[in-house]
């Protein structure tokens, strides 16, 4: 073969494999980002054709005896004063997730992968997401956030069954995150404020419990949702998981950053 032919097998083998790559690595979603999530919110609120006047006294957060909305009152200047206190249940209607909008609450991790031809963000998110934030006298107090890690799909879909294999999720089908001791919430949370706190306690992921501490901002809203984004970084081996191989992939980091997005309603 003379070097003519076999310049072009090395340029088309190259387009093949700049190819396969642009295909393999998909659009990596952003982080979680409170702000993100609010905005995206607003977008959902807006199209959504159920509307805060139709959604029923307990997940709108009406105190009937009251008469008032519990999520917030007026003050002698006017403005919004939100009360914080009460079980905060992670709201399923708002909002589907998918990751072009990442709307809606969802749990899952980003991992770096160093492929043949280049290097990539691998994500996998579960919109299968339940539970509550209890909050009382100022402070978080008990949190217990359930992921279906059997809903996990990824920015690339070939992936998704080897992340699940990868989990334990026929044996393991849900992971946890359980507070242990209770925080202290900025008086900002009241205002209105994006607040930060760092949020101790004990991830379960394959059956393996492990503690975790999540770095969480939240923010609640005037019309009675609050949103809460957290992340944090694990070593897979501490939960017996073994990142999956492929033909294509050279190595996947040891360790990964696990994020959720929740948006919230008093229950």
């Amino acid at each position: 073969m003379n070097k003519k032919w076999l310049l072009i097998g090395f340029g088309a083998l190259g387009i093949v494999f700049a190819a396969w790559f642009l295909f393999f690595r998909g659009d990596t979603p952003d982080a979680v980002d409170v702000v993100a999530a609010n905005a995206q919110l607003n977008e959902d609120l807006a199209a959504s054709t159920t509307t805060l006047d139709a959604v029923d006294d307990e997940s709108a957060g009406v105190d009937e005896e009251a008469g008032e909305d519990v999520a917030s009152t007026g003050n002698d200047d006017g403005a919004v004063d939100l009360i914080v206190d009460g079980v905060w249940i992670i709201d399923d209607e708002i909002g589907d997730f998918d990751f072009e909008t990442a709307s809606g609450s969802f749990a899952g991790f980003r991992v770096d992968e160093e492929l043949t031809v280049g290097k990539v963000v691998a994500v996998g998110r579960s919109g299968g997401v339940t539970g509550s934030l209890t909050i009382s006298d100022g402070r978080l107090v008990a949190t217990e956030v359930v992921v279906d890690m059997n809903e996990i799909v990824s920015n690339d879909s070939r992936r998704e069954g080897a992340i699940r294999r990868a989990v334990g999720a026929s044996t393991n089908p849900t992971a946890t995150f359980v507070l242990g001791d209770p925080v202290d919430l900025p008086a900002g949370l009241a205002d209105g404020e994006v607040v930060r706190i760092e949020a101790v306690g004990t991830l379960t992921v394959n059956g393996v419990t492990n503690p975790a501490t999540f770095t969480i901002d939240a923010l609640l809203r005037d019309d009675g949702f609050g949103i809460v984004t957290g992340s944090t970084e694990i070593v897979f081996e501490d939960f017996d998981v073994t990142p999956p191989t492929a033909p294509i992939v050279v190595s996947i980091d040891e360790s990964g950053i696990v994020e959720f997005q929740l948006i919230v309603a008093k229950g």
